[in-house]
């Protein structure tokens, strides 16, 4: 944890006893899915929230997933897509119709959780308490271990680096609200005032990193980000990883850290970001995923385009430095299941040490 973070977590930020009734549209994204979503909707068809309409974003599934929709949750707004489109376009078509028909608040929630009955006042409760809050995240934990943490807010390492905060500790460590580096994307509020001023999901990422990217422009604007403690969802998350996964998580992180750092941040972190590049390239010889990582960087060059109109945006929209980012930043790498000699003797010490002496450069 960030020494910032490290500040403001010492703090108690509990939400007051208050309803919110704000206008909200909670979008789920499918696929396939007719043996889950079912859970996911009879929960959230059940809330304390009044104010609120379901909105089911339907990638051309075939298994019947709309029609059982049709026939168990008739008021949901369903809006099928002729073809899978990926999760930034197939979320960005629902945030789009939330944001046309007028709603305050969009949630965007995974088909394979569900969620308990308080679920979106709390998520909308820590929403209301100010204008600075853009994001904000549920504490989402394993449907199957029900104690323990999925996600309670995702970290961030300088070179794009993501994964999930406080993965299988104990769900009571995290029992208040506080201020988080990155939302993850499987269950994330966001307000229109944060569309009206960095706009949707990047669709050219298609899938893995997206969250990533958005929170990151959020933070760039000036936005805050929080976890919202008594906000809970169950995620049926099972920690998958192979070569097309890793083409896509790798190509989008590289494509997400070369479009919101500013040009002298990447020259000052080009040494460790050379030995990382080097690092992942053997890391992808020892698992067979080679020619996913040559992949990565020759559809990394034809992103250049695309980079610098994110450049640009980003620019556009940054009300923050580079070096107060950096306050966000986790200097060692704490992946799921992940785990080595070489990265926690090795690496992680080492990352320690260079960003700890360049900070300081950083403007």
């Amino acid at each position: 944890m960030s020494g910032l973070l490290k500040q403001l977590s010492q703090k108690k930020h509990r939400t007051k006893n208050i309803m919110s009734n704000t206008k909200t549209a909670v979008v789920v994204l499918t696929w396939n899915a007719r043996e889950r979503i079912a859970a996911c909707l009879n929960s959230v068809s059940d809330q304390t929230h009044d104010n609120y309409t379901i909105v089911v974003v339907d990638n051309a599934s075939t298994d019947g997933t709309v029609e059982w929709i049709s026939a168990h949750h008739p008021s949901v707004v369903v809006i099928q897509n002729k073809a899978n489109i990926g999760f930034a376009a197939g979320n960005n078509i629902g945030m789009q119709w939330a944001y046309e028909a007028g709603y305050e608040y969009v949630v965007l929630l995974n088909d394979d959780t569900k969620v308990r009955r308080t679920w979106l006042s709390e998520l909308c409760k820590r929403a209301d308490m100010s204008e600075q809050i853009g994001l904000v995240q549920s504490k989402i934990l394993f449907m199957q271990e029900e104690y323990r943490v999925d996600t309670v807010g995702n970290p961030l390492h300088p070179l794009g680096f993501s994964w999930s905060g406080g993965y299988k500790q104990l769900s009571s460590a995290y029992s208040d609200d506080r201020i988080v580096t990155l939302a993850s994307g499987a269950c994330v509020l966001i307000k229109r005032l944060v569309i009206d001023r960095i706009g949707y999901l990047d669709e050219a990422l298609f899938m893995y990193h997206e969250d990533v990217d958005y929170s990151w422009r959020a933070r760039l604007a000036g936005f805050d980000i929080w976890l919202a403690a008594n906000s809970i969802v169950f995620h049926d998350h099972t920690f998958l990883i192979g070569g097309k996964k890793f083409f896509w998580s790798e190509r989008n992180r590289l494509v997400v850290y070369l479009s919101h750092h500013r040009v002298w941040t990447l020259v000052v972190l080009l040494p460790l970001f050379l030995i990382t590049e080097i690092a992942m390239v053997l890391y992808s010889v020892f698992h067979g995923w080679w020619k996913y990582k040559l992949q990565s960087y020759a559809s990394l060059v034809l992103f250049i385009p695309h980079i610098i109109k994110k450049r640009m945006q980003s620019k556009h929209i940054r009300t923050q430095t580079d070096r107060q980012m950096f306050q966000y930043f986790e200097y060692t790498l704490d992946f799921e299941d992940v785990n080595t000699i070489l990265l926690t003797y090795i690496y992680n010490p080492l990352c320690v040490l260079y960003c700890s002496l360049i900070r300081y450069l950083i403007v």
